[in-house]
């Protein structure tokens, strides 16, 4: 060919993204939106594009040389945008000059963002903008799926705290102190991770019964909650303390071994609670009795044996006087 015969004007219309180079490099003209992403192109063209891996040569000029005389796929990076790759063919004229025309491929919102483009610096024919509208489509709805899944994954962790927990005091129910104790005693199985100690505090409120049938199930409510608050307060963020069915409680106090510790606590949990007795309840008092077993590796690692030693603590306690603990 002898060179293109349109008008600078023209060839700008129809090739926004077009880069006319005359045999030694120089521009002879540059499309208006390749133009903004290479706003001066007077240091010439080295330093301004620069051949990627996929593109050989010693130098842009004899790589783009290279792709259209071999017409293949032409890439080029921008020297101040390496991660910005221009794409596209060319083709040489009989005058040595190239005419070439790039695009953005898949760097096309990149290139966007970078020159601020709008749909007037693509030709009519061009998709472009309807691909980005079809990314920023596509990621609006990656974005809301996100929302969704987060959404559900809370709603998730509140069913399952919901589920184990007493909605009259806020402590742990039955299902939640299964899994609590099912987790201290797992390590038992696992070689590579140590067992750690605990205690198992089996508590239950003494004269309950009279609270309810003298003064009513919301007054055994009521005692019921000040009970949980008094065992919230003296437990550790660690420990566990769950409502396992009327007025019974268990604790689980990790690293807890001591006797004379677990005896000063269960003391102060008893005066506590001693604390609550309704004063309208006729000729009794409301206390708590407590069984404590204290686990340690080598121990039964079934949750039924440890619970069961921690009842019979209790009903030691009871049966020796009520209001007392009993720690095995």
């Amino acid at each position: 060919m002898s060179g293109p015969v349109l008008g600078a004007s023209a060839l700008a219309q129809l090739l926004p993204m077009h880069l006319w180079l005359a045999r030694d490099g120089a521009v002879l003209s540059i499309g208006p939106t390749l133009a903004k992403l290479l706003p001066d192109m007077s240091e010439g063209l080295s330093a301004r594009l620069m051949p990627t891996r996929e593109q050989p040569g010693s130098c842009v000029l004899s790589a783009i040389g290279s792709a259209v005389d071999q017409r293949t796929r032409l890439f080029l990076r921008l020297t101040d945008a390496p991660d910005l790759v221009l794409r596209g063919h060319g083709v040489r004229a009989e005058d040595g000059s190239i005419l070439l025309n790039l695009g953005f491929g898949i760097g096309l919102h990149k290139a966007i963002q970078s020159a601020g483009l709008t749909d007037d610096d693509f030709a009519p024919s061009e998709l472009a903008m309807e691909l980005l509208f079809l990314h920023e489509a596509n990621r609006g709805v990656l974005t809301e799926l996100s929302r969704f899944n987060d959404q559900l994954a809370q709603s998730r962790e509140v069913a399952l705290l919901q589920a184990q927990t007493d909605p009259l005091t806020g402590l742990h129910n039955r299902r939640g102190l299964e899994i609590a104790l099912s987790l201290s005693l797992r390590s038992v199985d696992l070689p590579d991770d140590a067992p750690q100690p605990f205690a198992l505090v089996h508590l239950d409120l003494d004269h309950f019964k009279q609270v309810n049938d003298q003064l009513g199930h919301q007054a055994g409510d009521d005692l019921l909650r000040s009970v949980g608050g008094v065992l919230r307060s003296h437990v550790r963020k660690a420990d566990t303390a769950a409502r396992i069915g009327g007025d019974e409680f268990v604790l689980i106090l990790r690293g807890m071994t001591s006797r004379p510790a677990l005896q000063t606590l269960s003391e102060r949990i008893i005066a506590a609670i001693n604390a609550l007795s309704p004063p309208e309840l006729v000729g009794l008092s409301v206390s708590a009795s407590m069984g404590v077993v204290i686990w340690t590796p080598g121990g039964s690692a079934r949750a039924d044996d440890v619970l069961a030693q921690a009842d019979r603590a209790l009903y030691m306690s009871k049966g020796s006087g009520r209001g007392r603990v009993t720690i095995l």
